[in-house]
């Protein structure tokens, strides 16, 4: 007997809570794509598939999925390309990279990025099927319109510009090199402007889906932003540690 697979445009805000998690496929290997396609639509997803970077980021728009598959190794754009503006364009959306089996290196860039989670390919379908509920459960299940919202707008202190509209940051016209995370700190901190933002709120903020008291990670990405932006890291000026409590941005 045939499978029908569950394959289709979505539109935003027309799907009942209860309808089946929608995911989003990109990849420009089509036995892949299609592969990927009838095991998670037998699995009881919804799924979306794009051969194109370009096609992928035109559905997030339309599909409001609620996890991406990514291939790293797209053609045109590459995949990292793709995860960038993936995570511009929709950040709550978690992404789980595809990255080549004998490639340790993209695995790592990948989750160094902020993806969610990565597997080897070929994908085995249940591992792939375990890791997506994993990553579901993790997030939770977040349409477009209940987002959290960012912070927006440009935010200038000393050398340091901060565009989060754009998720830019420059030091002296210069482009500053910023993670996933790194830059979502930062945005969290400028924009409050002065106000102490405490431990627990970075966490539920950019770290959604860590367990609750594991915040050493902010302790690192804090370090490594005051690298990028301070002029003296072990003496900074504008990211402020307030002891026992946060960390406050000091214009």
């Amino acid at each position: 007997m045939p499978v029908s697979l569950a394959i289709r445009d979505v539109e935003r805000g027309a799907r009942p809570e209860d309808a089946p998690p929608v995911i989003l496929v990109i990849d420009d290997d089509h036995l892949t794509r299609d592969s990927l396609a009838a095991t998670l639509s037998i699995e009881g997803f919804d799924v979306i598939t794009a051969a194109t970077g370009e096609e992928g980021i035109a559905h997030l728009a339309t599909g409001a999925p609620a996890l991406v598959i990514l291939d790293t190794h797209l053609a045109d754009p590459d995949g990292f390309g793709v995860f960038r503006r993936i995570t511009a364009a929709a950040p709550w959306v978690p992404v789980i990279m595809i990255t080549e089996e004998e490639d340790e290196l993209d695995a790592v860039l990948a989750l160094e990025a902020g993806a969610a989670d990565h597997v080897t390919k070929p994908p085995r379908p249940r591992e792939l099927t375990a890791r997506i509920r994993a990553v579901l459960r993790r997030v939770g299940r977040q349409p477009h319109d209940l987002a959290p919202s960012a912070p927006s707008g440009a935010y200038t202190f000393g050398p340091v510009t901060v565009d989060v509209s754009r998720r830019e940051a420059t030091l002296h016209g210069r482009d500053v090199e910023l993670s996933r995370k790194e830059f979502d700190l930062l945005a969290l901190l400028v924009s409050e402007g002065g106000h102490v933002v405490t431990r627990k709120q970075c966490m539920e903020r950019i770290w959604r889906d860590r367990k609750k008291g594991d915040s050493r990670t902010l302790d690192t990405h804090v370090k490594r932003l005051r690298k990028k932006i301070e002029i003296t890291p072990a003496e900074p000026v504008h990211l402020i540690t307030v002891r026992g409590v946060g960390y406050r941005f000091k214009p």
